[in-house]
């Protein structure tokens, strides 16, 4: 069900700006990454003493993106996205009176492979220097957690011609680190990426 919503969703956006688009080019970015946490109690391991942990670490994204640009000052992006999250997850017993050491910890990354496509609608503050606000409807292809995640993002960016830079926050809402071990696993980031537009 998530696959069609995001299917079709994908199929709307990118139907709408091919039409209209002014500009378009290849996007990449990096960024941090943060996630807020809180175990699941009844979780079998957990009710024997196993405890849990994961850290998202960083981001990678590559894709294009399509702008429209009604105005001077208010433009549109939507970009088709693949993206990579990288989690440090480890797992060990806490230290008891008895043994006031803790165990032995097991420690592994895990991968998040995701495709999205993100949504923003701009508007230029002076020639070069813009804010947007958006959405990115994503599919978790690779992942521990829920499948489907729109996290909301904000956006402060430079225009600069032949380049755009922009950082962006994004901030998700459902638990894409693993809902097994985890009531709540939200994920949000920090990212710089790179416009290079090909048709200036």
């Amino acid at each position: 069900m998530f696959r069609r919503i995001f299917i079709i969703y994908a199929a709307l956006v990118l139907s709408v700006n091919l039409s209209a688009q002014t500009k378009s080019g290849l996007l990449a970015g990096v960024g941090m990454g943060f996630e807020k946490l809180s175990m699941d109690e009844m979780n079998a391991d957990y009710e024997k003493g196993l405890r849990f942990d994961d850290i998202y670490n960083y981001n990678l994204h590559l894709g294009y993106r399509f702008r429209f640009e009604p105005s001077r000052k208010l433009f549109f992006d939507i970009d088709p996205l693949m993206k990579l999250q990288d989690l440090k997850c480890w797992e060990y017993y806490p230290p008891i009176e008895t043994n006031p050491y803790a165990s032995a910890t097991v420690i592994a990354r895990n991968v998040n492979f995701q495709l999205a496509v993100s949504s923003t609608f701009n508007l230029r503050l002076t020639e070069q220097f813009y804010i947007g606000v958006g959405v990115e409807p994503t599919l978790n292809i690779v992942t521990d957690g829920k499948p489907f995640d729109i996290p909301v993002l904000g956006r402060v960016g430079f225009d600069l011609g032949k380049v755009d830079v922009a950082v962006t926050y994004r901030q998700g809402f459902m638990n894409v680190v693993h809902d097994q071990k985890y009531k709540i696993g939200r994920t949000s980031d920090v990212n710089v990426s790179l416009f290079i537009p090909f048709n200036i």
